[in-house]
C-alpha cells in the first residue's frame, strides 16, 4: 500500500480560511517591570495555552511572533465551522488571559484579537499563504481595545446566527480602500433559535409561466399528432434546464414517455455520442453494443417496447460495434457509399426513438445541444421532420441558436423585476429586507441561476441592517463579483466535501464514485459516499440523468468553479493520475475522446495524441468526419508539443497526415488544396523513412497520388509508387501500388504500362485481403479495376479478342465480389466499352442494372454515370429528343458531385447529344474545350478521338477542309503513339473518307 507521501497531494490550493492574530498589549513595558526569566515563562504559558485553545476549537497556531501569534481556521483542514470556532475562540483565548493574571508565577496580560474571513492561496508545506484576511486579520488586532476582539464583516455574515455582534464604528485601515466595519461579538443565548434552513434546489420554477405554456401548447399539438420541435436558446445560469425540467415534472402524472439525451463538452468528436448512450442504458451492457450481438440488442428493444426491424438493428449495430481502425486512413472517400451509411444510421436511429409515439405521446430531450456532434444535429433535425406527424415532442437546450426551418424557438433572457422579487421571497421564507430583490436584480441581471446563489448567499449570513453599503460590503468581503466567486463560495461551505468536488470536477461534469474513490487514495469508499451525500444536500451535485449510479455536477457552471478552484500544478497531477489509469487499462473506461484530453491536460503528449488518433479513425469508419476533425486537431498540438527527438513522433504525424488527408478530402474535395497539401508534406516526411515504414504507411502514397491535380502529375506519382513499393514484402501493399500504376497509365494512354501493371498486380491478389481492403482503396475490388481497365486498354491496342475477355472475366467477378461497390465499377467498364464500339442497346441494360444498384445503396456519382449513358443511348438509338432530358440530368448531378474522371470521353457524348439535337456550334466548343483539358491535365487516351469528331463537326460546319485534315492527321499521330491501333484505324478512315470527297 502507498504511503501518503505517494498519494496525490495539493501543491496549492484557493480556499475560504479565517485568520486570527492575537498580540500582547504593551508587552515591551511589561518586559521592562517584570525579571525577563518570570516573563519569558509567562509568555511561553500564554502562548502554550493559546496553542491548546485553538487546537482545540479545530484552528491552527501557523506562527508564534514573538509577543502575539497568527492561526487559521479552516485550514489545513477543511471545516464548515471555521468563521464560527475562530470567534469562539478568540473569546476563550480573552478569558484565559484574564485567568492567567490570578497565577502566581504569571505576568498579568492583556489581548488585542483580529478576526476575518476570506479567500488564499497557500502552498501545501503551509510555508506560504497569500490573501487579505490574514493581512485584515492584522489590522483588526492593531484597531482593537486592549482584552477585546474585533471581528470583519465577512466573518460576522458568517457567524450572525450564533453571536451578537455591536457595530462600534467604521475605519479605514492601511491597504484598504473602502472603510471596515469594526464589530465586537459577545457570546448569545443558548436558548436563541436557529434560522430555517435553506429552500430545495428543486423549488418551483419562477418568472417563466409564458415559456411553460409555450410548451404546454406544443405537448397538446402533439397528442393530437402534430408534434413539432423546440429549442430553448439562452446563455448559461438563464434557465434552460429548469425550465424544461418543470415541464417535463408537469408530465408525469400522464401516460407518456420521456427520455433525456446529455450532450457534453469534449465529446463533439463522439458521432451520436447521446444516442449511444442511451442505448447503453437500454440494453444494460455496453458489450452488447461493441460486439454486435443482434439477438441481445432485439430483445432490450422488444423488452423497452420498441419494434424494430431487423435491418436497422443491423445498421445500428454495424455503427456501434468495434471496429479495425487501420483501414480507416485508406478510405477513398468519393465512393459515396460511406455517406449513404451514415444517412442509414441517422434514419435507423430516428426509427427506433420514433416507433412508440404512435401509440405513446413521446417526449425526447436534447441538452446542450452547443456541445453536439455533427450527427447528433442531424439526428435532431430528422426527428423534427419526423414530428409533424406524430405525438412527439422535441425539445432541445442550447447556448447558441441554429439555423432550424422546422424547429420554434424559445429564447430565455432575465427575470423581470417581479420574478426576481418572487425567487427572492421564496428562498427567504420570510419577509426579505427592503431593497434586498432589487440589489439582487441590479446584481444578477435577471440570471435566474445567479439570483438563486446570490440570495442564498445573503441569507445564509443573515444581512444586520438594511442599506445598500451593507450587502455590497459582504460581497467585497466574501470575495464575490461574480456567479463563480457565489458558487465557490458553497463549496467552500461543503467542508472536506469540497476536496471529492475539486477532484470530481477534474473527471468531468459527469463521474463516477469508483473512479473518484480511485483518485482520492488513502480515503475510504465510505467517506467519499459521506461527502457525495453532502455535496448532493447542497445541491453542488445531483444523479446522473444519463448513467445509473454516476453522479454529475447540477450545473456546468459549478463543475467550472470546482475546477477553477485548483491550482494549474494539481489539476496537472489529478489528471495525470487519472491518464495513467486508461493508458493502463486493455479498453480505456473513458471515452477515447475524453481518455485524449485528460492525457493532454497532464501533459502526457504522446498518450494524448494516441487517444485522439484513436477516436479519428472510430469517427472515419462511421462516416463521421467533421466529429474526426475535432479529435484531429487535439492530436495535432499534442504531436507539435513532443520533442523532436521523441522517438515516437514520426510515427504519430504521419498517421495523423493519413487521416487528415482522408478527413481533408471528405470536407473538401478530393482535389481541394487542403487535401493535396496534407498529402504534400506526408510524402516528403514519409520517403526520408526505411522501406518498412514506407509500407507500414502506404496511405500516404495513396493519398498523395489519388489527389495530384491532373492525370499527368497522377501518372508521375503513379511510377513513384510502383517503384518505391518493389522492396517491400507485403502482397497487398504491393497490389494497390500497381493499381494506382494502371488507374492512371490508362488515362495517359500509356496502355503498355498499364496491362505490365495488372498483370503482375493481379499475380499477387488475394481474395480474403480484397475482402477487407477493397472498400478502402478505391471502394472497390481491386481485381475487377485490373480487369476492366485491361479490358479499355487490349480495345484501343485493337485486341478486341482479349478485351472481349477481359470485361467478361471482370462482369463476373464484380458478380461474384456481392460488394455494391466493385458491381457498379464493373458495370462501368462493360457500359464504357459498349459505348466505344456504338453498342446502344448494351449500353442501355447495363445502365439500368447500374442504376439499380446505385440507387439501392446510395451511389450517388454512379447514379449520375448510369443516367448520362442510358439518356445517350436512347438519343443516340431513336427519333431526336428521347433520352435528351435523361442526359442532361445525369451530366447535372455528375457536374455537382465533382466526380467526372472520365472528363474527355463523356464529353465526347455531350458532343454527340447536341449533334444529334441539330446544334453542331455547341457541340464543336464542348469538343474543343475537352481537347484543350485533356492536353493540359494529360488525360490522353480518348484524344485521338476527340481529335476525329472536331473534324467531322468542322465539316458539318462547311469548315475549312485544311482544318478538318488537320485534326484528322493530329488524331492519326495520337494514336499511334499511343499504339492505340483501334482508334488510328477510326481516324484513318475518316481521313480517307475526306479524301475521296476531295478527290470527286
Amino acid at each position: 500500500m502507498k504511503t501518503l507521501d505517494a498519494r496525490i497531494r495539493f501543491t496549492g490550493e484557493r480556499r475560504q480560511v479565517t485568520a486570527l492574530f492575537y498580540d500582547i498589549v504593551g508587552s515591551t513595558e511589561l518586559l521592562l517591570r517584570s525579571e525577563p526569566e518570570k516573563f519569558f515563562r509567562s509568555v511561553s504559558a500564554l502562548h502554550q495555552s493559546a496553542e491548546t485553545i485553538i487546537r482545540k476549537h479545530g484552528g491552527f497556531l501557523h506562527q508564534r511572533l514573538g509577543d502575539g501569534g497568527c492561526c487559521f481556521f479552516g485550514y489545513p483542514e477543511q471545516s464548515e465551522d471555521a468563521a464560527e470556532s475562530a470567534v469562539r475562540a478568540s473569546l476563550e483565548l480573552l478569558r484565559i488571559a484574564a485567568a492567567g493574571a490570578k497565577g502566581k508565577a504569571r505576568t498579568p496580560f492583556r489581548l488585542r484579537i483580529g478576526v476575518a474571513t476570506g479567500l488564499v492561496v497557500f502552498s501545501t508545506e503551509g510555508d506560504e499563504i497569500v490573501g487579505a484576511a490574514p493581512v485584515l486579520a492584522a489590522r483588526l488586532q492593531a484597531e482593537a481595545e486592549p482584552n477585546s476582539v474585533l471581528v470583519a464583516d465577512s466573518t460576522v455574515q458568517l457567524t450572525r446566527h450564533k453571536f451578537d455582534y455591536a457595530l462600534l464604528r467604521e475605519a479605514r485601515l492601511k491597504g484598504f480602500v473602502e472603510p471596515i466595519g469594526l464589530w465586537r461579538p459577545q457570546e448569545r443565548d443558548p436558548a436563541a433559535g436557529e434560522p430555517a434552513p435553506s429552500a430545495e434546489p428543486d423549488r418551483p420554477i419562477r418568472g417563466r409561466e409564458r415559456e411553460l405554456a409555450a410548451l404546454a401548447s406544443a405537448w397538446n399539438s402533439a397528442l393530437e399528432s402534430k408534434g413539432s420541435l423546440i429549442a430553448v436558446v439562452g446563455e448559461a445560469g438563464i434557465g434552460k434546464s429548469r425550465l424544461v425540467g418543470e415541464f417535463a415534472r408537469n408530465l408525469q402524472a400522464t401516460q407518456h414517455e420521456a427520455v433525456v439525451f446529455q450532450c457534453g463538452r469534449r465529446l463533439e468528436s463522439q458521432p451520436l455520442h447521446p444516442f449511444v448512450s442511451f442505448l447503453e442504458r437500454l440494453v444494460g451492457d455496453a458489450s452488447v453494443l461493441k460486439d454486435g450481438n443482434i439477438s441481445a440488442f432485439m430483445r432490450a428493444l422488444q423488452a423497452s417496447g420498441r419494434e424494430v426491424d431487423a435491418a436497422a438493428v443491423e445498421t445500428i449495430l454495424a455503427f456501434t460495434a468495434d471496429q479495425s481502425a487501420a483501414p480507416s486512413r485508406n478510405i477513398r472517400v468519393s465512393d459515396l457509399a460511406g455517406r449513404a451509411f451514415r444517412r442509414k444510421v441517422i434514419e435507423a436511429a430516428a426509427g427506433v426513438l420514433t416507433c412508440k409515439a404512435p401509440d405513446v405521446p413521446t417526449l425526447l430531450i436534447f441538452e446542450d445541444v452547443h456541445w453536439a456532434d455533427d450527427m447528433t444535429l442531424e439526428l435532431i433535425d430528422r426527428l423534427g421532420a419526423l414530428a409533424v406527424g406524430l405525438p412527439l415532442l422535441i425539445v432541445q437546450t442550447s447556448r447558441i441558436r441554429r439555423s432550424l426551418a422546422l424547429a420554434t424557438e424559445i429564447e430565455l433572457s432575465g427575470l423581470t423585476a417581479a420574478a426576481v422579487r418572487d425567487l427572492v421571497a421564496s428562498i427567504w421564507r420570510e419577509h426579505p429586507p427592503p431593497g434586498l430583490s432589487d440589489f439582487v436584480l441590479d446584481q444578477c441581471d435577471g440570471m435566474p441561476l445567479y439570483a438563486e446563489e446570490l440570495t442564498n448567499f445573503l441569507r445564509e449570513r443573515q444581512p444586520l441592517g438594511k442599506s445598500l453599503s451593507e450587502w455590497k460590503g459582504l460581497l467585497r468581503e466574501g470575495g464575490v463579483s461574480s456567479l463563480n466567486d457565489l458558487l465557490s463560495a458553497r463549496l467552500a461551505a461543503t467542508g472536506s466535501a469540497r476536496r471529492a468536488a475539486q477532484f470530481a470536477s477534474v473527471i468531468g461534469r459527469e463521474f463516477s464514485i469508483s473512479l473518484l474513490t480511485y483518485l482520492l487514495e488513502g480515503v475510504s469508499r465510505q467517506k467519499v459516499e459521506t461527502d457525495i451525500e453532502r455535496l448532493l444536500a447542497q445541491g453542488i451535485i445531483e444523479p446522473s440523468s444519463v448513467t445509473h449510479g454516476s453522479f454529475q455536477f447540477r450545473h456546468v457552471l459549478a463543475q467550472e468553479a470546482a475546477y477553477g478552484s485548483l491550482l494549474r500544478s494539481d489539476r496537472r497531477r489529478i489528471h495525470r493520475r487519472i491518464a495513467d489509469r486508461l493508458i493502463g487499462e486493455a479498453k480505456p473506461s473513458l471515452p477515447a475522446a475524453i481518455a485524449a484530453w485528460q492525457c493532454a491536460e497532464a501533459g502526457l503528449h504522446d498518450a494524448a495524441a494516441r487517444f485522439a488518433l484513436a477516436a479519428a479513425e472510430a469517427c472515419v469508419l462511421r462516416s463521421a468526419m467533421r466529429e474526426a476533425n475535432v479529435s484531429l486537431e487535439l492530436c495535432g498540438r499534442e504531436i507539435d508539443s513532443l520533442s523532436r527527438r521523441h522517438p515516437d513522433r514520426t510515427e504519430l504525424a504521419l498517421s495523423l497526415f493519413e487521416l487528415r488527408g482522408v478527413v481533408a478530402a471528405a470536407l473538401e474535395g478530393e482535389g481541394s488544396q487542403s487535401a493535396r497539401r496534407v498529402y504534400s508534406r506526408a510524402i516528403q516526411l514519409l520517403k526520408k523513412q526505411p522501406p518498412a515504414v514506407r509500407m507500414k504507411h502506404f496511405p500516404v502514397y495513396w493519398g498523395w497520388w489519388f489527389t495530384a491535380p491532373n492525370i499527368l502529375t497522377q501518372q508521375s506519382r503513379a511510377r513513384v509508387v510502383v517503384g518505391d513499393m518493389q522492396a517491400v514484402e507485403d502482397r497487398e501493399t504491393r497490389l494497390q501500388s500497381y493499381h494506382c500504376g494502371w488507374a492512371t497509365s490508362f488515362h495517359a494512354g500509356e496502355h503498355a504500362f498499364c496491362l505490365d501493371c495488372v498483370a503482375r498486380g493481379l499475380d499477387l491478389y488475394e481474395a480474403d485481403s480484397a475482402v477487407r481492403n477493397r472498400a478502402f482503396f478505391g471502394g472497390h475490388d481491386a481485381k475487377v479495376c485490373g480487369l476492366g481497365e485491361s479490358a479499355l486498354s487490349y480495345l484501343l491496342l485493337n485486341e478486341t479478342g482479349a478485351s472481349e475477355d477481359a470485361i467478361r472475366e471482370c462482369l463476373e467477378w464484380g458478380t461474384a465480389t456481392d460488394h455494391a461497390g466493385s458491381m457498379v465499377h464493373a458495370l462501368y467498364y462493360a457500359m464504357v466499352l459498349a459505348r466505344c464500339r456504338s453498342r446502344y442497346a448494351e449500353v442501355h441494360a447495363l445502365g439500368e442494372q447500374m442504376l439499380s444498384l446505385a440507387e439501392r445503396h446510395g451511389l450517388a456519382a454512379s447514379q449520375a454515370r448510369a443516367n448520362m449513358y442510358c439518356g445517350w443511348a436512347e438519343l443516340m438509338s431513336s427519333p431526336a429528343g428521347r433520352g435528351e432530358a435523361r442526359f442532361e440530368s445525369g451530366l447535372l448531378l455528375q457536374q455537382e458531385l465533382g466526380t467526372d474522371d472520365n472528363f474527355s470521353m463523356h464529353s465526347d457524348m455531350h458532343a454527340q447529344v447536341l449533334q444529334r439535337l441539330g446544334k453542331p456550334a455547341e457541340a464543336l466548343a464542348i469538343v474543343q474545350n475537352a481537347i484543350h483539358i485533356g492536353r493540359s491535365s494529360g488525360q490522353w487516351f480518348w484524344l485521338a478521338e476527340l481529335y476525329r469528331l472536331s473534324a467531322k463537326l468542322k465539316g458539318d460546319l462547311n469548315g475549312a477542309p485544311s482544318s478538318v485534315r488537320r485534326d484528322l492527321t493530329r488524331a492519326i499521330q495520337i494514336a499511334e503513339g499511343q499504339k492505340a491501333a483501334w482508334l488510328a484505324e477510326r481516324a484513318k478512315r475518316s481521313l480517307d473518307g475526306l479524301q475521296g470527297i476531295g478527290s470527286r
